[in-house]
């Protein structure tokens, strides 16, 4: 496994299709594989030369504060354009000399997930992870200054948010854990070398919602008039939103519109203990789209 290079000892940022696209809180460079190929020989296995070497998935876990490069190429991929990019990772030290530049060719998004939004989180940043594949990478030290790139904006908390679109209240919401994406990806081998990888799965996973105690009542029983004829089709999507806020609580900042969203589950605590606390609720829900929005 490659060594994860952090923003932690140094200067971290990424760059796509040759435009500044911001710092990084750290990286994964691809790992490599080389597949033996071996043919028997009497008692005796001979290693072939000719193996096979396979590039591992690239990562980079970033806070999300401005739109930009980045944003578009993840706003594209949830939109379903899979278009593949070239970039690079740009490693320098803590006076932002450039030590190191990880090229990389054909990326393709593989995956995207989100922190917990916690309303009870205090002050942690609200950083994503976005993993992909790439065609080829060109590693190689590097010189000079780097541009530093620092946002005007300080970075969105995961405690900030306001959730809207229940029917039963929009204040109800304490806990959100948004769908992650993931994309599978397939490709051909033909005379030695390698076709243009295939999309082959896009899936957003579940929408999960922790509902407060004082609207758990409300909640369960909308669920209940729900599923009431024991089915739920297309009509019963709803249109969901989650904002993230400033940290007075008032100013939209960012906004994750997800559509279609048809509940999938419920989940209750155990009861029991004390006789008066009325516990929380989780709610699942299966996700038709999903759009990022940057103000």
């Amino acid at each position: 496994m490659a060594t994860v290079v952090s923003s932690a000892t140094g200067a971290l940022f990424l760059e796509l299709d040759g435009a500044a696209a911001g710092p990084l809180r750290s990286a994964q460079p691809a790992s490599l594989r080389v597949d033996m190929a071996t043919q028997p020989t009497g008692r005796e296995m001979v290693v072939r030369r000719s193996a096979q070497v396979t590039l591992g998935e690239m990562a980079a876990e970033f806070d999300l504060l401005e739109p930009g490069p980045l944003v578009d190429w993840l706003g594209a991929a949830l939109a379903g354009d899979m278009a593949p990019r070239d970039g690079a990772l740009l490693v320098g030290d803590m006076n932002f000399n450039a030590r190191r530049r990880i090229g990389f060719r054909g990326a393709c998004i593989s995956g995207l997930s989100w922190p917990v939004l916690d309303a009870s989180a205090g002050r942690r940043a609200l950083s994503l992870t976005l993993r992909w594949l790439v065609a080829g990478v060109d590693d190689a030290p590097s010189s000079g200054k780097l541009k530093s790139g620092t946002s005007r904006r300080r970075p969105l908390m995961a405690s900030n948010f306001r959730f809207v679109g229940l029917p039963f209240g929009d204040d109800a919401v304490t806990m959100v854990e948004l769908p992650t994406l993931q994309v599978g990806w397939a490709q051909d081998r033909f005379n030695g070398g390698y076709r243009d990888p295939q999309m082959v799965q896009r899936q957003l996973g579940e929408l999960v919602v922790t509902v407060s105690a004082r609207r758990a009542e409300a909640a369960r029983a909308w669920v209940h008039k729900l599923v009431a004829d024991g089915s739920i089709d297309e009509r019963d999507g709803l249109a969901l939103q989650v904002d993230l806020l400033d940290a007075a609580l008032k100013k939209t900042l960012a906004s994750v519109q997800l559509t279609g969203c048809l509940l999938s589950g419920m989940d209750e605590e155990p009861l029991g203990g004390a006789a008066d606390r009325i516990a929380t609720l989780t709610l699942r829900f299966d996700v038709g789209g999903m759009k990022l929005t940057l103000a």
